[in-house]
């Protein structure tokens, strides 16, 4: 079921999730918001409310589906800008700030498909 905090979504765009967020209920559910870029510059939100059950399954699921594929780690985005903090080199961290500003305007301008 479709979460009452749902935005629509822009027709004929692909959406891609670039964040989510989760919030459990007292009653065991779960609301799952999957956050979407459509353009331009606009971030979407989209509310699932999940019972407990589906909650359950989707989460042995995506454990199931995920076993074996390793972990991606940082975008080298963010690796760059969090080496460039741990220098202390003002350089080199506005550098590294502005290729990952570089990068979230590709993402925000493009619906994420240059990102």
């Amino acid at each position: 079921m479709t979460h009452h905090s749902d935005s629509t979504r822009v027709p004929d765009v692909p959406a891609r999730a670039v964040h989510y967020r989760t919030g459990p209920r007292p009653d065991g559910s779960t609301v799952l918001t999957l956050l979407t870029v459509a353009e331009p510059y606009v971030l979407h939100a989209h509310s699932f409310e999940l019972d407990r059950y589906l909650a359950r399954f989707l989460l042995h699921t995506l454990a199931r589906d995920l076993d074996g594929i390793p972990d991606p780690g940082r975008r080298p985005e963010a690796t760059a800008l969090f080496t460039a903090l741990d220098s202390g080199d003002p350089a080199a961290f506005t550098a590294a700030m502005d290729a990952y500003g570089t990068y979230l305007n590709r993402l925000l301008a493009n619906g994420g498909e240059t990102a």
